[in-house]
C-alpha cells in the first residue's frame, strides 16, 4: 500500500479560497452599521457569491468562520466599540445573506443564546434560501466510511439534505505523534463519487482503495470523531488544506451532532494517555539520533560559498519545516516540487525578509545538491535536478516583486497574527497591511501629497484620451464631494492620490480601463476606493458615505462593482474591515498621522507588540 497520506481532497474541490483576511479582525473599530445600506456592506459581498454558488458547501466553507468570531466576540465584548452588538447588526440587516448566515448561526452556533436570537429572527425572514441553507434542520447521515493509512485515517461521513443535495465531510485524524483532527473539508458530491476518485488516485499511486477501506457504523463514527476533536485545540492550526480547517470546526461539530451516539472510539493505544497535540515537536530538520540537517549542511563544501551563514541557516531551516510538514522528508527534493516551492509558496510567505527572500537563488541551488548527494541520488538525477530549477530561480525575484504576490503576502502576514491570538499582533498586522508592509510603517511619515497632475504620457497612446476624460471628472467629482467639508484642503491631495491609481491601474492591467463603462462611473469607483482607504468614506465616524458619492458624481447607483474590478486590477490587498490601499502614496497625511497614532496606543498598551520575524532553530 501507498505509504502517501490520503489527507487531500479527491475532487480537488473544497479548495474555495475564502478572503485571505476572512475573520471578523479583533480590533476596536466601529463595526458594520444598520444604516449602511445592505449593498454597501463588505459582509454581504462575501456573503452574496458564496449563497449563489453552484457548489452547496460553498456558503458552509465562507459562513462558518463567522459562527466562531461571533460566538469569541460574545463572550469577549471589550473587542467591540461599546454598544456594538454584531447579532443585532446581522437581525436588522434583513437581506437574503444574513437569512442564510442566521440558519448557520441557529444550526451550529457553540453559544446557546446566539443560536437562540438567530432562531427567533429567522420567524420573520421571508426570502427563498437553497436547500443546503434551509434544509440544516433536517440534514441527517447517510453513509460513513474510513479510508486507513500507515499514519492515520479519513473519516468520511455524507450529509443528506432536502431536495437530494448531498456532500462529503472528510475528516483526516493521524495516531501519531498524537490523535487529533489534523485537516477538515467538505465536498459537494455524493459519497460514492468521492470514493470512485479516490479509488483512480490510489490506482494510479499503486495501491487499492478496497484495502483500506473500512464501513463505519455512524455511532462509531461520531465516538471516533468526537475523541479527536476533544484533543485538537480549538484554535490550533493545523497543516492541513489551511482553506476550510480548522474554520470549518463549527461545521464539524455539526455533522458529530447529527450521528446517534454510543458507539465504539479508537483503541485506548491510540490516545497516547490522552495528551493533546504537541506543541514543540521535534523540528523536520532534527533526525531520531540527533543528526541536526541545517548545522550539517551549513558546514558542508556545498555551503561554502554562501554569505551570511547565519541568515542562510534561517532560510534552510523554514526550506526543511516546509518540505517536511508536507512530505514528511526534510530532503524529497524534486523539479516539481521546486516550482512549487519557488512559485507558490516562497513569493507569499510573510515569514521571510527580504534579505532572506534574496538569498534564495543562491541558497536553493548547493541545498539541492546537498539533500540529494545526502539521499544516495544518482548524480545525474541531481544534475538534471539543477538544470531544471535553473529558470525557476531566474524568475524568482521577479515573481517575489509582482505587486499581486506583495498584496498575498500582506494578507497571510494578517493570517499570522490571527493564528498567534495576540489582539495586539492582529492590529498591529492591519495597520502595516494598511500602509504596505512592516517595513513602510518603520518610516511613514505625515508629508500631505504633493498636487501632482495625471501622467498622461506613462498610458498608452490609445487610452489617453479616456484617461484624461476620467481625470476630468475626478476633478469635477472630487470639488463636489468635500464642498462643505470641514477639511476641503484635501482636495489637491485627494485628487493626487486617485490620478495615482489611475496610473497603476493602467500599468498593471490596462484591460479594466478598456472594458465598456462610463468614465464617470470609473472616477467615481477610484474615488470610492481612496477615500475609503483613507476611511473619509464608510463606517461612522467617516465624514462621507455612498449617498454624498452618488450626488457629487450625479449617479444612481452605486459604482461598487466598478470599485472591485479596478480593486482587483491595481492588486489591492483584501481587508475585511474596508479598504486596504498598501501604499503611503495612495495615503492622505492625516491618515498616515492617524495610523501613527494608533500604532503608539497598541505599543503604549504592549511594549512587545511588534512585527514577528522568522523564528531561530533551536
Amino acid at each position: 500500500m501507498s505509504r502517501r497520506r490520503h489527507d487531500r481532497n479527491p475532487l480537488g474541490q473544497g479548495a474555495f479560497h475564502r478572503p485571505a483576511s476572512w475573520h471578523i479582525p479583533h480590533t476596536p473599530e466601529p463595526a458594520p452599521s444598520p444604516a449602511v445600506p445592505p449593498a454597501d456592506n463588505p459582509l454581504i459581498e462575501v456573503l452574496r457569491p458564496a449563497l449563489r454558488s453552484d457548489d452547496p458547501t460553498v456558503f458552509w466553507i465562507t459562513a462558518a468562520p463567522l459562527v466562531v468570531e461571533l460566538a469569541d466576540l460574545r463572550h469577549h465584548p471589550e473587542e467591540l466599540p461599546e454598544g456594538v452588538d454584531l447579532m443585532d447588526t446581522f437581525l436588522e440587516i434583513n437581506v437574503a445573506e444574513t437569512t442564510a448566515l442566521l440558519h448557520m448561526i441557529a444550526a451550529m452556533c457553540p453559544d446557546e443564546d446566539l443560536r437562540s436570537r438567530a432562531r427567533v429572527g429567522l420567524t420573520s425572514r421571508r426570502q427563498p434560501m437553497p436547500p443546503q441553507i434551509s434544509g440544516l434542520a433536517d440534514a441527517t447521515i447517510t453513509d460513513t466510511v474510513a479510508i486507513t493509512d500507515e499514519v492515520g485515517e479519513n473519516l468520511m461521513v455524507e450529509l443528506t439534505l432536502p431536495r437530494g443535495v448531498r456532500a462529503v465531510l472528510i475528516a483526516y485524524i493521524p495516531r501519531a505523534p498524537a490523535l487529533f483532527v489534523k485537516d477538515a473539508f467538505v465536498v459537494g458530491a455524493p459519497m460514492e463519487e468521492v470514493l470512485h476518485r479516490y479509488r483512480e488516485i490510489m490506482a494510479s499511486e499503486g495501491s487499492s482503495l478496497d484495502e483500506a477501506l473500512e464501513v463505519v457504523a455512524p455511532a462509531d463514527a461520531r465516538t471516533r470523531l468526537g475523541q479527536a476533536l476533544a484533543l485538537t485545540p480549538a484554535d490550533e492550526g493545523t497543516a492541513g488544506s489551511e482553506e476550510q480547517w480548522p474554520m470549518l470546526r463549527p461545521f464539524v461539530e455539526f455533522v458529530v451532532g447529527l450521528m446517534p451516539a454510543g458507539g465504539t472510539g479508537y483503541d485506548e493505544d491510540d490516545l497516547l494517555d490522552g495528551a493533546p497535540l504537541p506543541t514543540s515537536e521535534r523540528p523536520p530538520w532534527i533526525l531520531e539520533d540527533g543528526t541536526d540537517l541545517v548545522a550539517e549542511f551549513t558546514a558542508s563544501a556545498h555551503a561554502a560559498g554562501l554569505e551570511r551563514v547565519e541568515t542562510a541557516a534561517d532560510l534552510v531551516a523554514y526550506m526543511m519545516v516546509v518540505l517536511g510538514g508536507g512530505l514528511g522528508d526534510p530532503l524529497a527534493w524534486n523539479p516539481e516540487l521546486a516550482e512549487w516551492l519557488l512559485t507558490d509558496v516562497l513569493p507569499t510567505t510573510p515569514i521571510l525578509s527580504e534579505d532572506q527572500a534574496a538569498q534564495v537563488p543562491s541558497i536553493l541551488p548547493p541545498l539541492v545538491a546537498w539533500s540529494l548527494e545526502r539521499t544516495g541520488e544518482d548524480p545525474s538525477v541531481i544534475a538534471q535536478t539543477l538544470r531544471e530549477i535553473t529558470p525557476l530561480l531566474e524568475q524568482f525575484p521577479v515573481r517575489r516583486a509582482d505587486p499581486r504576490m506583495r498584496a498575498q503576502r500582506l494578507e497571510e502576514q494578517v493570517d499570522l497574527a490571527l493564528e498567534l491570538g495576540d489582539p495586539s499582533a492582529l492590529r498591529l498586522a492591519d495597520l502595516a497591511l494598511l500602509v504596505g508592509g512592516f517595513d513602510v510603517l518603520a518610516e511613514l511619515d505625515t508629508t500631505p501629497l504633493p498636487t501632482e497632475r495625471l501622467p498622461l504620457e506613462q498610458f498608452p497612446d490609445n487610452l489617453r484620451d479616456l484617461a484624461a476624460e476620467i481625470d476630468a471628472h475626478l476633478v469635477d467629482g472630487v470639488s463636489a464631494l468635500l464642498a462643505g467639508q470641514p477639511a476641503p484642503d484635501q482636495t489637491a491631495e485627494l485628487l493626487t492620490a486617485c490620478r495615482r491609481l489611475l496610473a497603476r491601474i493602467a500599468e498593471l492591467d490596462d484591460a479594466v480601463l478598456r472594458r465598456k463603462a462610463s468614465t464617470r462611473n470609473t472616477a467615481a469607483a477610484i474615488v470610492s476606493l481612496i477615500a475609503r482607504g483613507n476611511e473619509l468614506m464608510g463606517y461612522a465616524p467617516a465624514p462621507l458615505h455612498e449617498k454624498d458619492l452618488r450626488r457629487a458624481f450625479d449617479l444612481r447607483s452605486n459604482p461598487s462593482q466598478r470599485a472591485r474590478n479596478l480593486a482587483e486590477a491595481a492588486a489591492l490587498p483584501h481587508r475585511w474591515s474596508g479598504i486596504a490601499l498598501a501604499d503611503p502614496g495612495l495615503l492622505l497625511g492625516t491618515a498616515r498621522a492617524e495610523i501613527l497614532r494608533k500604532q503608539d496606543v497598541l505599543r503604549e498598551q504592549d511594549p512587545l507588540a511588534g512585527p514577528g520575524a522568522m523564528g531561530r532553530r533551536s
